[in-house]
């Protein structure tokens, strides 16, 4: 299957992977021939880009750290427990620790997999999808770092519960359509110590927990807020923290920008460690998270298009692609796989955007 724009999708193409809202129920399912009035539907509901079938691509499945139900699952328990401490400031870590569980679970039974956070998300609910992907990019990072179990299901709740503080922001901040203004962002960074103090009043919760809400936007350099904590005055949970947050950010799309791509955030990041990011942790996460996931169409320096159809944890950098066009466009004389790690001459020069419509030519 492949990625595509909404913009792009035309009538007769093939869905090829269940479309699924906040709430698990299904909007369209895989198979489901498209129809001008099913476009029409997805773009309104602001459902960015779909997976279509690719006749060339059939026997290709884009591998999942977690469960697609569990993790829906988990976005709906974690949402409506957010609203319920929006409502009434009181927080049950019943639930919370419930699916944190269950996500260190998912997790260690797919701890040889890399990431590929490629689920559809609405713009309203991105706080809470984004708790649940920041939870699972942080319990891989943990498994590279050798933690055990109990450390794991702490990460994975502190992960889950980082951003609860957002909980007290107003909502026409929290979900505005545009980028913040000045005083805007400053009434949004108090999110950080609005979590700590709701979860350092809970007996039930860790004050490690309770940190990675506090900590997870200080930085190494002193940059960063509530307190501008320095080095080691940041505890490692929360730096984890804080890489699966900025990387989660990056790649998401939001009302006022488009995320960017898997291999840009990679570049970013890795720019971020010289003052404001972990470099030791970075490097154990990057082990954990596809460069160049799964249904990637790219070019590589030859000329000629293909999709990315295996990435291994050895080599990330290099996965094996199956080349579809030559270098003038056009179809291939033959479709055959290159796998770049036998091919030190030949990489990646370019990662086509699902909007950026390439015509395959018909089986």
């Amino acid at each position: 299957m492949q990625r595509v724009s909404t913009s792009n999708l035309q009538p007769g193409q093939v869905i090829g992977r269940d479309i699924l809202n906040a709430d698990g129920d299904v909007l369209l399912r895989w198979g489901i021939v498209l129809t001008e009035k099913y476009i029409k539907r997805l773009i309104d509901l602001d459902i960015y880009s779909v997976y279509i079938e690719n006749p060339y691509i059939k026997d290709i499945i884009i591998p999942q750290p977690i469960n697609e139900r569990i993790r829906i699952k988990a976005v709906k328990i974690l949402k409506e427990n957010f609203l319920r401490i929006r409502a009434n400031k009181i927080l049950d870590i019943r639930e919370f620790s419930a699916i944190a569980n269950l996500v260190v679970d998912e997790v260690c039974a797919n701890r040889n997999l890399l990431i590929h956070l490629t689920d559809i998300r609405a713009y309203d609910d991105y706080t809470f999808i984004h708790s649940v992907n920041v939870s699972i990019l942080a319990v891989f990072a943990g498994i590279g770092l050798g933690y055990g179990e109990t450390k794991l299901k702490e990460l994975a709740l502190g992960g889950l519960l980082h951003d609860v503080g957002k909980m007290f922001v107003p909502k026409d901040i929290l979900n505005k359509p545009a980028k913040l203004t000045e005083a805007e962002m400053e009434i949004m960074k108090g999110h950080s110590l609005l979590g700590f103090e709701l979860l350092r009043k809970n007996p039930e919760v860790s004050l490690l927990v309770a940190h990675m809400a506090f900590q997870h936007h200080e930085r190494p350099n002193g940059s960063g807020y509530p307190r501008g904590l320095q080095g080691d005055e940041i505890h490692e949970y929360a730096n984890i923290i804080a890489i699966a947050d900025v990387y989660d950010a990056l790649i998401s799309d939001r009302p006022y920008r488009r995320g960017i791509l898997p291999h840009e955030a990679y570049e970013i990041l890795l720019e971020l460690t010289r003052t404001q990011l972990d470099l030791t942790i970075l490097k154990v996460f990057f082990k954990y998270v596809a460069i160049f996931p799964v249904g990637s169409l790219v070019q590589i320096n030859t000329g000629e298009i293909g999709v990315v159809i295996e990435v291994t944890q050895q080599f990330p950098l290099k996965p094996k692609i199956r080349i579809i066009l030559n270098a003038s466009g056009h179809a291939a004389d033959k479709v055959y796989e290159m796998n770049l790690k036998d091919r030190p001459t030949q990489f990646i020069i370019k990662v086509f955007r699902e909007e950026e419509r390439i015509v395959f030519p018909p089986v």
